[in-house]
Parts: C-alpha cells; structure tokens; sequence
C-alpha cells in the first residue's frame, strides 16, 4: 500500500478543537508527575525539576505534535476490519503516545531526571563501598 501524503493545511479552527484534549494530557500527565506543574498562565515559566522544561514548554511541544497528527491523519484508511478511523480518536492516540514517550524520557531516573534529588548513596551506587 503506498504511503500517504497530506495536503491537508491545518487551521486555527482546528487547533482550538483539539485545545480540551491538549489541556486533559497537560493536567493528567504533567501536572500530575510534578507539584510545581500548574495550569494557570501566570506561572506558566516555573521549570519542572531538572526536566529544564516549563509548563509552556510542555504545551508547545503537545501542539506542535497535533499538527503532526492532524497533518497524518488519512481519512481513507481501514483497519483489518474494514473499519474507518475518526480524526478526534487518531488524534487522541498521537497524543497519547507521544506525552507517554515524553514523561518515559523526562522522568525515568535511568535517563538522568532526578539524579541530583536522589540521595547521594543511590547517584553514586556501589562505586564506593567502605573498607
């Protein structure tokens, strides 16, 4: 099956659709994982941990990947079943992928967050045992 090339021009109308679903992963999935994450513009700068991101950041990076969605999205496409696949549920699921791939990468300690707020037992590990 050839790959599918949009032409498709993404709209202001179409960013403030999907603005709810942005804001239900900035609440479900950032604030939540930290105490300093909020909603409220004023404090939109405030860097989450050692992530060095902000709330600000965090939203930009969540549209710039709706536009990715809505631009891939093929209204064409069927399942195995023969199914057809709505836009909002396509867009859901980017998101949904991609703000987990995200929080996987931001806060996992093995990928370095919070590796200066751990005790400094764990940061250093068993490298230095006393004799």
């Amino acid at each position: 099956m050839a790959k599918y090339i949009s032409n498709r021009v993404v709209t202001n109308e179409d960013i403030k659709k999907y603005t709810p679903m942005v804001n239900k992963y900035l609440r479900d999935s950032v604030q939540k994982n930290w105490n300093e994450a909020t909603m409220s513009k004023n404090d939109d700068e405030i860097t989450l941990g050692n992530t060095g991101m902000s709330m600000s950041d965090m939203r930009q990076h969540l549209y710039t990947e709706l536009v990715v969605a809505l631009q891939n999205y093929n209204p064409d496409y069927r399942t195995e079943d023969g199914r057809s696949v709505k836009e909002s549920t396509f867009v859901f699921q980017h998101l949904f992928n991609r703000i987990g791939q995200l929080m996987k990468k931001l806060t996992k300690k093995r990928y370095g967050y919070s590796i200066w707020s751990c005790n400094l037992e764990e940061a250093i590990g068993d490298r230095f045992e006393d004799e």
